[in-house]
């Protein structure tokens, strides 16, 4: 079952895959904080990590910049034939129920 992606999560890394396309390496906490209003730091590491949870990006360690996005997790927004929606339950469905025909009732 696919990862459910937020709308902050997914400005986070729209924000994310657009910033290593125009410069070729992943923005610091603060550059993201900056470019999505987001003042804490800290906060801005939850939602970081919150989606290498999910599996769209990948942490390098040891680097300062180290953040890769994972290309066959993410789909960029902005594609009109696709609604996400998040999956709130599941229904049970078995055999369906054969009417009763006693013609005696």
């Amino acid at each position: 079952m696919p990862a459910i992606l937020y709308p902050r999560e997914r400005q986070l890394l729209d924000f994310i895959t657009q910033f290593i396309g125009r410069f070729g390496y992943a923005p610091t906490l603060k550059e993201i904080g900056e470019a999505l209003n987001i003042h804490s730091p800290a906060t801005v590491h939850e939602h970081v990590d919150r989606l290498r949870q999910k599996g769209f990006i990948r942490k390098l360690d040891g680097t300062a910049r180290g953040l890769e996005v994972v290309a066959e997790n993410y789909r960029p927004a902005g594609n009109s034939a696709a609604l996400e929606l998040p999956v709130l339950g599941f229904i049970a469905a078995g055999a369906p129920l054969e009417p009763y025909t006693d013609p005696n009732f």
